[in-house]
This record gives structure tokens, C-alpha cells and sequence, in this order.
């Protein structure tokens, strides 16, 4: 009997394991594409934070690709492949935590809430949108199943701020309204995100915005912000600016804002808008408040669309976008002047149309950790959570071509496809 019982065992336990292979195998998501084999198996769905500007999907045209001469849309190819991928909308023209506020409040199907200590300093509501009936991946994140987050240009600092808030919190937040407080300000939740992945990120600024800034120009941008909400309501062409916990655009549910000047004024002055965020100075107060999350893997890509000349400038490529023509020219010539204490050496000459290389490489608080992704995977050394990988950088390719916008070394699928393989490096 206990023979016959042994035997019964051996074969359950031997079943088991060939059902288990067996289970694992169709899981997995193995693609043949233009005659290149990938695995495309995901663990983890995929969250991509647009940048500033950004917008969802106006007229068939979608921020991450489906545009202008775009070869696709990277959120249809993902779905279309089985993994899971969401555009997020968040504030075109607001500050990285009021982004990272909303973003967390569309991901949980919750009201957004900016902070009280944040709201106060800054002098605009503490509460927005309600994404209650509006959860960007159909059902409320527990933030306990983990995600991929993906941030092009200004989305790079917000995914970063975001992923910082969920694991570490903020004591300030805490300290004003204790048990009253956004579960995105009291941290714990270090496993929530298991990538973050920049395209061109704006990690140390860029003098283009230091250059609206500090101007009478970014006065004006905020006016008319305020005057076309107060006319025309909140939606304008592709975008809904969600500035209406600042008072220059409608709240949610109304139909227009109130022009008010002294609003403008308080937004101005309070730098509490992606304006300020960009430029040098703000770049570093925002790196100081974002720490990296041990248990987070973190890589970046860059691009440079520009070249040098004889006289040690640096000229955008012909085929460089039109809109980052001359803020290219105008980054080019920095080399040796110092902005914000800044000194601008060759790598803040060379940039993509509007961020210089010096700042999409990696946030400059991470520069003693940050590696080259090539170096690390050619020493055959695991990658490690916490540390900043940096890929080669995409030479003669715009800020904007993340978006999917032309061609990638290959093909714009093998570049949405091999990301998938990185990340599963991991």
C-alpha cells in the first residue's frame, strides 16, 4: 500500500510539473516581428506621464504617437500585443507634485488632493478633479501591484517625484493634517512602482525655461492662461490645462473661470507651475525633495539633434523639429556662460531641440551611482534597484521622436519592444 501510495505521489507531483511548464510556457507572450523574435511577456502594467504640453488623444491624434508623421501609437501597439498600457492626463502646464497629485488621484479613482501644507505655501485649493468614476486602468490601483511608469521630457521629474511621494511620503503633509492625510503623502509603499523610464527627461532643468522664467514672458503666458479660461472655459483645442485649483482656468463642473489679475499674480509669484520646475534652479530644489527608491529600477534615454561647428557652438540638424529650432540655436551657445551657478560645459551645449544632454542623462543628485546601461549588462554584473542607467545616447533624433514620431534606429517597434525586454532584465 504505501509503494502503490509513493507511486500515486510521484506521478501527481510529476503532473504537477508539467502542468506548471506547461502554464508558464503559454504564458508567455513570444513575438516574431520583422524577422526579429521578442519575448514580450509583462508582468507589470505600463503608465506613461506625458510631458509639458502633453494631451491625451485630440482628433484620432494621441500624444504617445498617431501624430504629425508618426510611424504609431505606443499605447495601441502595447494593447494590441496583450500588455497592458495607459495614457495618463495630467496638467500640461502644472508643477511636477501638482502632476504627481493627479496622477496618483486618476490611478487610485480618487478626488486629487494637492496637500494642505502644499496648497497653503502656495496659495490655490487643496482638492481637484474626482477620478471616483474615473480610474485610468478601469478599477482602483491598491498600489500594491506593482507598475511600470514611463515620463517623456517634464513627465521624467513627475514619475520620479511620484514614485518618491509613494515610497518615503512627505513630513510636511503629515505634520498639517496628520490622520486627514493623502495615502500618497505617508509613504510605505516602496514596491508600488518597479521601473521608471525617462525619454528625454528635463532632470536638471533647461535654460530655454530659465529664459521664460525669469521674463516678463512668463507673466504673460499665465494671463492669457487665465483670460482664454474666462472666455472660453476649460478645454481649449487638445487640452484641458487643469489649472482650476490655481483659479485660472474652470474648476471641474463649471463652465468658466474669473480673470483675475491678482490670481495671476499669485501664481507667478508662488512658482508652483512646470515653468519654474525647468528652470536650473528649480531643477535642483526639486531634486533635492525626490529621493530614489532602493527598490526601484530607474533608466533613461536621451537624444542629441545637434552638432558642433567650427566655432565651438552647437546647431540643431536640419531635420530637427520646427517648434525647437531656435530654442536648439539658443542652447548651443551656452557653452561657457553659468546659469543658476550652473557652469554650462559641452554635454548643456549639445541637446535635443529643448533639453540639454547634461540634464536627460540623469538626475545631477545621482551622478556618483549613475551608470551606463552598456557598461553595466557588458560586465555581466545583475542590475541593481536604486541606481540610475543611462543608455547610449540617440544621436541625430529630436525630443520629440519618443512620441513615436520617426524612425528609431531600427523601427519604432523594436524600440517599444526591446524596452519591454530591458525591463524584464531586471
Amino acid at each position: 500500500m504505501k509503494k502503490f501510495i509513493s507511486i500515486i505521489l510521484s506521478v501527481v507531483m510529476v503532473f504537477s510539473m508539467f502542468s506548471t511548464v506547461a502554464f508558464a510556457r503559454n504564458n508567455e507572450n513570444i513575438v516574431n516581428f520583422d524577422g526579429k523574435t521578442y519575448n514580450l511577456t509583462n508582468e507589470h502594467p505600463w503608465v506613461f506621464v506625458h510631458g509639458m504640453g502633453g494631451w491625451a488623444n485630440y482628433n484620432g491624434e494621441a500624444y504617445w504617437g498617431g501624430w504629425a508623421d508618426s510611424e504609431g501609437d505606443v499605447i495601441a501597439l502595447y494593447n494590441s500585443y496583450g500588455i497592458e498600457a495607459y495614457a495618463a492626463v495630467v496638467g500640461p502646464l502644472s508643477s511636477a507634485w501638482d502632476r504627481a497629485c493627479e496622477l496618483y488621484a486618476q490611478l487610485t479613482g480618487t478626488v486629487v488632493d494637492y496637500g494642505e501644507a502644499h496648497s497653503q505655501a502656495h496659495n490655490h485649493d487643496r482638492y481637484g478633479y474626482d477620478y471616483t468614476d474615473n480610474c485610468l486602468m478601469g478599477e482602483p490601483w491598491d498600489c500594491k501591484s506593482a507598475i511600470n511608469l514611463v515620463g517623456h521630457s517634464f513627465g521624467g521629474p513627475t514619475v520620479r517625484l511620484f514614485t518618491s511621494l509613494l515610497a518615503y511620503g512627505d513630513k510636511d503633509e503629515i505634520a498639517a493634517t496628520g490622520n486627514d492625510t493623502s495615502p500618497l503623502f505617508t509613504g510605505g509603499h516602496k514596491n508600488a512602482v518597479h521601473s521608471v523610464v525617462t525619454f528625454s527627461g528635463v532632470h536638471n532643468g533647461s535654460p530655454v525655461a530659465n529664459l521664460i522664467h525669469d521674463s516678463f514672458l512668463m507673466t504673460l503666458i499665465i494671463g492669457a492662461i487665465n483670460l482664454v479660461g474666462s472666455i472660453f472655459g476649460s478645454e481649449i483645442m487638445m487640452w484641458d490645462l487643469q489649472m482650476g485649483h490655481l483659479g485660472l482656468t474652470p474648476k471641474q463642473g463649471e463652465e468658466k473661470a474669473k480673470l483675475s489679475f491678482s490670481t495671476i499674480n499669485t501664481v507667478v509669484a508662488s512658482q508652483d507651475n512646470c515653468g519654474y520646475d525647468m528652470t536650473l534652479r528649480g531643477a535642483a530644489e526639486l531634486n533635492e525633495k525626490i529621493k530614489t527608491v532602493d527598490t526601484v529600477y530607474y533608466y533613461s534615454y536621451s537624444c542629441n539633434s545637434s552638432y558642433k561647428t567650427v566655432f565651438n557652438t552647437y546647431l540643431p540638424i536640419s531635420s530637427n523639429f520646427a517648434l525647437f529650432y531656435l530654442t536648439s540655436l539658443y542652447i548651443g551657445q551656452l557653452e561657457g556662460k553659468t546659469i543658476d551657478g550652473i557652469y554650462m560645459d559641452e554635454s548643456w551645449a549639445k541637446n535635443d531641440g529643448i533639453v540639454p544632454l547634461a540634464s536627460a542623462l540623469y538626475p545631477s543628485t545621482d551622478a556618483d551611482t549613475a551608470t551606463s546601461y552598456e557598461e553595466a549588462v557588458n560586465s555581466g554584473k545583475p542590475l541593481e534597484p536604486g541606481v540610475w542607467y543611462y543608455m547610449p545616447v540617440m544621436e541625430g533624433f529630436d525630443h520629440f521622436d519618443f512620441c513615436g514620431t520617426i524612425d528609431y534606429p531600427t523601427s519604432f517597434e523594436d524600440f517599444y519592444f526591446t524596452l519591454i525586454e530591458t525591463i524584464n532584465k531586471a
